[in-house]
């Protein structure tokens, strides 16, 4: 039985969403597809390129739907949480774009928590560049200068890539026999039991950390970059 390279992306999605990276194989692909190993080296060399295709697939997801301009399940809308003191519209819609862009790849990366280990700069990975590059574009559009740029683009992108590896890292620790709500409440406990004297500004904190929504603190973080790329642009001039 011979399989689609649109089939083998798709299966190997579904096994990294469930297993992760550790638990994708080929031989075990080739399984949930339903054939033998040739169906699959028929189309990719191994598994790094199953994963990559994997990557490329859901990075291009996340572009296109971020391009689309429309909203859904696919860019998460929430709204801005800062001024950014201007009326520019070429600075507006530059904004808008970056924005609409790493919202939407923070969505991906939440829906599938292995992908933020892969987006990369370093190593030539092609997901890592095309990332980037769409993330630049808007910064040029501003009119920012190169350099900032640079920093703005790489920074924005750690960001996004840095929290969503984050959250996945917590999920991988966590006691599968609670539900959210438990979860949340056993960190907040924990938090509060701390000595007041060496954690005092901690346990302020654990009122707020019970009320947080993920979406919502990473909005509030990205914010705060873009109105600080705004503010270059707005200040200079």
């Amino acid at each position: 039985m011979t399989h689609s390279r649109e089939q083998i992306v798709g299966t190997a999605i579904a096994v990294l969403d469930a297993e992760g990276l550790k638990g994708l194989t080929l031989r075990g692909l080739a399984a949930e597809l339903g054939g033998g190993l040739g169906s699959i080296y028929w189309h990719v060399e191994g598994k790094d390129q199953v994963v990559e295709l994997a990557c490329d697939e859901l990075v291009g997801r996340a572009l296109a739907a971020a391009e689309s301009g429309e909203q859904g399940d696919d860019v998460p809308s929430p709204p801005l949480t800062v001024d950014l003191g201007t009326s520019d519209p070429a600075v507006l819609a530059a904004a808008t774009t970056m924005r609409r862009i790493a919202l939407a790849l923070f969505g991906q990366m939440d829906r599938h928590p292995w992908l933020a280990g892969q987006v990369q700069l370093s190593g030539g990975r092609p997901n890592g560049l095309r990332v980037w590059e769409h993330m630049g574009r808007p910064l040029a559009a501003m009119g920012l200068t190169p350099r900032q740029q640079f920093h703005g683009s790489t920074a924005l992108l750690g960001y996004v890539v840095g929290v969503a590896a984050q959250m996945s890292s917590q999920d991988a620790v966590i006691d599968p026999a609670l539900d959210a709500d438990e979860q949340l409440e056993l960190v907040v406990s924990r938090w509060q039991d701390l000595d007041a004297t060496e954690f005092p500004w901690i346990r302020s904190m654990a009122e707020e950390f019970r009320r947080h929504e993920d979406l919502e603190q990473f909005a509030a973080g990205l914010d705060l970059l873009v109105l600080g790329l705004v503010r270059q642009v707005t200040g200079e001039r």
